[in-house]
């Protein structure tokens, strides 16, 4: 019987599909036979199809990377994809292909098994407050080590709100906040749980370092300014996650996570490890 029209296969790709002959337009089993229009930069899944597969370009190009070989079917040619090899489709043209596909037996997708395509991760966001002068010195670092210390935790999606202050400002805000009228090196803010469905990256909330403690912090205890600022940030940014020190349990789970952050003890490390001592003694 001749056949004039076939039947269009819906795609959310921007590819054109007009099966001719097989299992969804005339119940053919063992062969299909399909026109393609390919747009370009289009590119499939890669798949490892139970059925063989000849390609045949009528106009522009197919690229074929068959277990891993790339090949430009062009204009007149014809591609062959033998079965139980793991195949992409690319259209890296410049402009559409137009091709026939001829599959035997015919294309099902549970005969093509097509590979899941990993999930993209969603970059995080660091944005800062500069509050002091001479925040801008330490802009870059701190910010680099909160994109740093996100990633190491395996959070993406994720917006992480810093502020770099003096005394004066972080004294205020510790005496709204916790009751307690005196200067701290570092506080933090949680931004809670939003709305499920909420657009945009998931809110961590805020860490407000004081960098006047810093300075004061780092020279008694001889470790250089920008050291005490990434313990800070460690530190109050384990707080935005759930993190505690009050009870022994906590305190130790947070130490840990501070030293995979840092590389070295972090605030509660260095609180935890004289007490320890004092208990074995």
């Amino acid at each position: 019987m001749k056949l004039r029209k076939g039947k269009l296969i819906p795609r959310e790709d921007g590819k054109r599909v007009e099966e001719f002959v097989g299992a969804a337009t005339t119940g053919t089993e063992s062969m299909s036979v399909a026109r393609m229009l390919a747009p370009p930069g289009w590119s499939a899944p890669a798949r490892t199809a139970r059925f063989d597969e000849v390609v045949i370009v009528l106009k522009g190009e197919l690229t074929l990377v068959v277990d891993g070989r790339s090949q430009r079917i062009a204009e007149g040619e014809m591609g062959l994809v033998p079965k139980d090899h793991r195949v992409v489709f690319r259209n890296e043209g410049q402009g559409a292909c137009d091709y026939y596909s001829v599959c035997a037996p015919a294309f099902r997708v549970e005969l093509a098994h097509f590979e899941e395509e990993p999930e993209e991760q969603e970059d995080n966001r660091v944005t800062l407050q500069v509050a002091h002068p001479q925040g801008k010195r330490f802009a870059k670092l701190v910010t680099e080590l909160a994109e740093t210390f996100l990633r190491k935790l395996e959070l993406t999606g994720c917006e992480l709100s810093i502020s770099l202050v003096g005394d004066h400002a972080i004294r205020r805000l510790n005496r709204t906040w916790r009751k307690k009228d005196k200067a701290t090196d570092v506080l933090s803010f949680p931004a809670g749980d939003l709305p499920k469905g909420t657009p945009g990256p998931r809110q961590l909330g805020d860490v407000v370092i004081s960098l006047d403690t810093a300075k004061l912090q780092a020279k008694e205890y001889e470790r250089t300014l920008e050291s005490e600022v990434a313990r800070y940030l460690a530190h109050g940014l384990l707080h935005l996650l759930g993190y505690d020190h009050e009870r022994p349990k906590d305190a130790q789970k947070m130490a840990r996570a501070e030293e995979r952050l840092l590389g070295e003890s972090g605030m509660v490390g260095d609180a935890v490890a004289p007490r320890a001592r004092k208990l074995m003694t």
